[in-house]
Parts: structure tokens; sequence; C-alpha cells
């Protein structure tokens, strides 16, 4: 092969390459067929680029993994380009959203801006509603003033003659006593009682004059000296409750010698100023009352700010109704002989530290009570039952009289006042429903804007309207001759259509007073309802051309007089119910009922509750004549509510009795009669340690029994608001056989130990079958 010299070159290679790839060659005594060359110069391979098959194969493994590198990096090259583009989109996002919280922005500066407008439009308006009661105040001090002219000239003896005639003068001389005689009963030929009528002219009387003289001179002159040291005695002891009464003394003697001299011929230029304006500025002027009161921050305010400053300060004093006696009869007797004015001056200073948003004629009023209580029971042999018996009576007297101040607080505050208004129209319509609708209306409207005053604290308003001349002294009148028994909407809906749809309240409100003055007999919620669904349909139908068709359709299921009736009726069963059960009995079913419904509330809660309930019902199911059940029960029941959702969060005890405390005024006792038994409720379980009975049972203290005996039901009625009658007979009785048991027992501790747990046990047990 060596020697071999072939015709061409290419001939000589290709051998040679077959040779290399056929070689057999002997390997460990075995003859192995190899692809191997047998040249091994490189120089050859070099310049025929002969590469072995692996050499192939690893070269392009290489190109592979550099492709492969080179799509990675293209991959984080695209990766890094989409981060920048999300990156750019990121920001123009948050541009976005920057311009969308400026365009926000914007608009609620747009909103605030309209809300300003709107307020501005407000003040406007109430600006010309105040132009517009000024007007109206100077239209009724002309009427006033024109009854007054008209009552002198049509009776031969005129009412508190003395008291007018100093009123009517331009300048009131200065005030001995012979100018103050009481007050004598006139021959008023007017459709109202005399005593409301002579009340009815002071009212108007010092409200025409009002405006002209001194308001000082105005309040000396009405309330005489010994009133007028009362009513500044109540002023500054709600108002300086830290206060002794030494304190105030000082005060109160500067007070007087202001009245009498702005009653002088020559009054200072102090008593033509506002009269709260010199109360506050007389309390400021004295550092040691300012700092013992907290009054600091208030007296640093003028004008407006110091009043509401005065007035919220005087809110926050917690109140207490109760008439603690700190003397037994035979001493405060002792004290009450020896110097009459100094005791009522005490019991005036005392009560009105503790109940400050009291108006001050009540106070005043309940203070001649107390008096009365005492001139009676100081003159008996037994003194002490007499006071004990008659306080007693008189507590409950003072707690109707404020609660029934303190309900219409509560409904001014919740619904203002369009349902005040439409509350007292119904009342005063049905008292005197001789009055036309336009004197009615007129009355009306000045009785309510003494509300706002008289229930913020704003006593010195509050006594300036003069409400309480109409509110204590009046007398129902009879019904006039020739009205009708009913009052038929439908009889003349095109006029009432016509009037809704210029001024609804005006339509509205006759509505209300000719259903009023027919049914003295209804309560006010009654009217109300019916007065809501009346609203409704001509609402509904005033717009439409057969609007007549229309309310007669849409009050085809809404009588009034059926209403009233059965109201009636329903209240007649609830009163045969509490006649035909005794007191604790009433009060315990009571209970029950409000514990079915609202388990939820504390024991303190629905005792009050309970309690409150059955004293309305004690006091309205009395068979007298001129005496109705319906808007006696019906109003207090109501004022009983309205004062539970005050004092009490809604919300705290279930979603159904806030929901009913959040209804309309006049459904708000409907709502909660028909609340069913709260099933949802995960009651506790009944433990022995919760039920106090022991040796204090066998007392004959019926209020301990009473409350022993309600704690028992409250706990197992909680723990099963469907409890059945038979099962709480069944615990009932068991409950007094314990008792009956353990009181007669030598050991009465030790019986009430053992038996009071077993007791529990039986109940628990009772109440799960």
């Amino acid at each position: 092969m060596v020697g071999y010299h072939g015709d061409s070159l290419e001939t000589y290679y290709l051998v040679r390459w077959w040779v290399s790839m056929w070689t057999v060659w002997r390997h460990n005594g075995q003859w192995t067929l190899s692809f191997r060359p047998l040249f091994t110069d490189r120089s050859l391979c070099a310049k025929t680029s002969c590469e072995t098959q692996s050499q192939v194969q690893m070269k392009e493994r290489q190109r592979e993994r550099e492709r492969e590198r080179e799509r990675e990096r293209e991959v984080g090259r695209e990766r890094e380009r989409e981060r920048e583009r999300e990156v750019g989109r990121e920001r123009e996002r948050e541009r976005e959203r920057e311009r969308e919280r400026e365009r926000e922005r914007e608009r609620e500066r747009e909103r605030e801006r309209e809300r300003e407008r709107e307020r501005e439009r407000e003040r406007e308006r109430e600006r010309e509603r105040e132009r517009e009661r000024e007007r109206e105040r100077e239209r009724e001090r002309e009427r006033g003033q024109l009854m007054i002219d008209r009552f002198h000239n049509s009776i031969k003896e005129p009412c508190i003659s003395p008291f007018l005639g100093s009123i009517a003068r331009s300048r009131p001389p200065s005030i001995p006593p012979s100018l103050h005689p009481s007050l004598r009963p006139c021959a008023c030929p007017f459709i109202m009682q005399w005593l409301s009528v002579c009340s009815l002219l002071v009212l108007l009387s010092v409200s025409a004059r009002s405006q002209a003289q001194n308001q000082i001179c105005t309040i000396f002159t009405e309330a005489k000296e010994d009133g007028f040291k009362s009513l500044i005695l109540v002023g500054l002891a709600q108002n300086l409750p830290d206060s002794t009464l030494g304190d105030l003394v000082p005060l109160i003697a500067e007070a007087l010698a202001m009245g009498v001299k702005c009653c002088s011929d020559t009054p200072p230029e102090d008593c033509d100023r506002d009269v709260a304006d010199l109360f506050q500025s007389a309390v400021c002027s004295s550092e040691t009352l300012v700092e013992k009161n907290h009054l600091k921050m208030c007296c640093e305010k003028t004008a407006a700010e110091r009043t509401h400053c005065f007035l919220d300060h005087k809110a926050k004093i917690p109140r207490d109704l109760s008439l603690k006696a700190e003397l037994p009869a035979a001493d405060q007797c002792e004290d009450f002989k020896k110097d009459h004015k100094a005791f009522v001056g005490r019991f005036i200073f005392k009560f009105s530290k503790s109940n400050t948003m009291l108006q001050p004629h009540v106070i005043l009023a309940i203070a001649k009570a107390y008096g009365e209580v005492l001139t009676s029971c100081c003159g008996e042999a037994e003194a002490q039952t007499c006071f004990d018996t008659k306080k007693a009576t008189f507590q409950r007297a003072v707690g109707k009289r404020v609660t029934e101040l303190r309900a219409l607080c509560i409904v001014h505050k919740k619904y203002g006042d369009r349902v005040v208004k439409a509350k007292k129209l119904i009342q005063y319509s049905q008292k005197m429903p001789q009055a036309s609708f336009q004197e009615m209306g007129g009355m009306v409207d000045k009785i309510v804007a003494t509300v706002a005053p008289c229930c913020s604290g704003d006593m010195v308003t509050c006594m300036k309207e003069r409400k309480a001349l109409v509110d204590e002294a009046m007398k129902p009148d009879s019904k006039p001759d020739g009205l009708s028994e009913h009052y038929d909407v439908h009889a003349d809906i095109a006029a009432v259509c016509q009037t809704f749809t210029k001024t609804p309240d005006v339509a509205m409100g006759k509505l209300v007073y000719e259903i009023s003055v027919r049914h003295p007999e209804s309560s006010q919620q009654v009217i109300l309802r019916f007065a809501k669904e009346a609203e409704q349909a001509l609402l509904q139908c005033c717009d439409k051309e057969d609007h007549a068709e229309c309310v007669r359709t849409a009050l085809a299921g809404s009588d009034i007089d059926k209403k009233i009736t059965d109201e009636t009726d329903y209240y007649k069963k609830m009163c045969a119910v509490e006649t035909g059960m005794n007191n604790n009995a009433f009060e315990k079913s009571m209970m029950v009922h409000y514990t079915r419904i609202m388990p939820q509330a504390s024991f303190d809660q629905l005792h009050i509750v309970s309690e409150r309930v059955h004293d309305v019902l004690h006091d309205c199911c009395k068979d007298e004549p001129g005496h109705f059940i319906l808007p006696c029960a019906e109003e207090k029941l109501t004022d009983a509510i309205d004062a539970t959702c005050e004092d009490y969060d809604p919300s705290s005890i279930n979603p159904r009795i806030a929901h009913c405390c959040n209804q309309s005024y006049s459904m708000r006792r409907p709502c909660i009669l028909a609340i069913q038994p709260d099933t949802e409720f995960m009651p506790p379980e009944l433990d022995a340690s919760n039920f106090h009975m022991g040796p204090e049972l066998c007392t004959k203290d019926s209020k301990e029994l009473l409350l022993s005996g309600k704690k028992l039901l409250y706990g197992v009625v909680r723990h099963k608001t469907t409890i059945t009658e038979e099962q709480l007979k069944s615990i009932s009785t068991k409950y007094h056989s314990m008792k009956e048991k353990c009181c007669a027992a030598e050991d009465q501790a030790a019986c009430f130990t053992e038996e009071a747990p077993k007791l529990v046990a039986e109940s628990a047990e009772l109440v799960k079958a």
C-alpha cells in the first residue's frame, strides 16, 4: 500500500479511508471489527476535514447549547422588556388613579360648595321664616290687644283687672303688694270655661306687650315678689348644682333689687337687656361660683355662645326624681311651722338641683303641693302615718307630670315640630271643640314654639312664652250644637285635594282637627294612624282626574270609627285582665310577656318596663264619668315605649325592638305588640346561684316578694321563650310550696339552701320538655 501509485490522488484517499473503516484487529484473544482508522496522520484529516462521529456530535451539542443560551438570553431580554412595559403601565395606572383622585377631590369640593350654597339658602329661608314669625307675632300682638279691648268692653268684672291694667300701661309702676290680688273668676261669654279664657288673655297680653317694655319688669309683675324670688332660685339651683343655698342668697337679693328697679318710673338701661344674658352675667361675676360649678369655659364666651354653653352644662347634670325625706315628719312639721317660706325655699332648692331640665313653673307647682301635704298632715295626731300615705300619692302625681313633660321632649327630639304640633292639635281640639280651626292653629303654633326652649333647658325663653297658663288651667268644653257625629272626608274631597295640593300640612291639620273635635274618646295615636293612611291616599289620588273615586278606593279598608272601637275594646279586655288579677300577678304576667320578646334585655330594664305598663293600666282602667280608657292608656303606653327607646340602646336588645323604636310615632305601640317570642336567643344555663332565695322571702314586704318572683320568672322564661302557661303555673306552684315549707321550718336559711337549688333544677328539667 505504501508503494502504491494510483492514477489519481482521489483514488488513494478513498482506498485509505475504506481500509480505516474495515480494519480487523485482535484484542484479549478476541478478533474485533473496528471502525478506527489505521492512519493517524492529522494533517490528512485536516486537509479532508475528516472527523469522528463523536466529535461531530460534540460540536453539535455545543452549538445547541449555544443556541439554548441565546434563546435564554433572548427570553431574559424579553422579560426585561416586559418588566419595563409593566412598570410603564403601572406608572400610567398610578397617574390615572391620581387623576381620578384629583377629579374626586374636585367633585368633593364642588359638593362642599353646593352644600355651602344649600346652607346659605337654608339660612336665608330661616331668616325669611324668622321675619315671617316676627310679622306673625306682630299680628298676634295686634289681635291680642284687640281681644283685650273687646274683653274689657264685654264684661262687667274684668279678669285680673289690676294685672291687665298694669300690663296695658306703657311702663308699669312699682309693685306694692296691694296690686297683686288672686285671680277672680269672670263672666266671660266665650266658648271656653272662664279659667281658660282668663289664662289665654294673660298669655296674649304678656305676649302683646313683651316687646314694648323690659322683660324683667314683665316677669316681676306677673310673678309677684315671692314668685320672682322662687323663679330666680330655681334658675340658680339648676345651673349651679355644686353650690349651697347660702351661696345663692346674695344673687337672689341682687335679682330682687333689679326687679324693683326695672318696675320703677325710671328703669335702668340694663332692664332692656336679655334676661338670660343678665342672669349669666350675674353668675359669671362671682369667681367662687364659677370655679365651684366648673363654668369658667362658659363665662369666657359671650352672647349666644355663652347661652348654649350654659344649656349644655346644665343638660349634663344627673337628674333624680326621688323625694327622699331627710327628716322624720315631726321634724319637718316643726321646721315648716317655724318658717313656712324658708322650708319651701329649701325644698325648691334641693328639688331644682336634682331636676335641672324641669320647667320652673312645674317645680313651683310641686313645691306648692308638697307644702299642702305638710299643712294637712302636721295638724294630725299621727303625722308620720299621714305623711307617708300622702307622700306616696304626691310622688306618683309628680312622677306622672314629669313623665308627661319628658315624653313630649322625647317626641320633639325624635320626630320634630310636625308630630308635636299634630299631638297638640288633637289634644286641644278634643278639649275645645267649639274653637275654629284657625283659632286652634294659632294657639297650637304658640304652644309648639315653647317646646324646643323648654326641653333644651332654656328656661328664660320657656317662661316668656307662658305656656303653662293654658296647659294647666284649661278645662274641656262640650261639643258645639249642630256638629255631625262623624266626619266624612269624601264629602268635600275636591276642596280637600285642592288645599292638599297647595298646602299639604294645612289640609292634614284640618282633617285631624275635624276628627278630633268629634272624637274626644279617641287617642292621639289612633287619629294619627288614620291621618297617615289618609295622607297616603291624598298623595296617590289628588293629581288624578277621578280623585274622588281613587280616595274612596284607597281608604276602603280604613274607618276611623272602627279603629277607635277596636282599640277601645282591646284596652277594655286588658283592663278586665288587670282587674281580675291582683297587682303582683298582673305585673308578673307583663314580666313574662316582655321577657319573651326581648330576652336580651337585663332584668332591671324589664322590671322597669313591666312596672310602667302595670302603672298605666292601673291608672287608666277606671270607670268614671268623662273618663275615656283609650286616650289615657295608649298615650301613657306610648310614652312608656318612648322612654324605654330613649333610655336604652334598642340595637343592644334585638333587631325587632330596634325596628319598632325607629317606626313612626303612632306605629311604635302596634309594632311592639306584633313582636313574637324570640326563638333565636341562646339562653344561659339555669344556675341556682343566679336566684337568691332565702329567709327574706318570709317577710311581709310585698315589694321584696314581687321582686323575687319576677327574677325567677325572668330566668326561666329567658331559658325558654316559648314556655307554656301550664309550665309556668307548675313552676309557680313549686315556688310557693318551697316558700311555705321553708318559712315554716325552724332553720329557714338551711331549708332554702337545700330546697332552692332543687327548685331551679326541676324548673330547668321542666322547660326542656
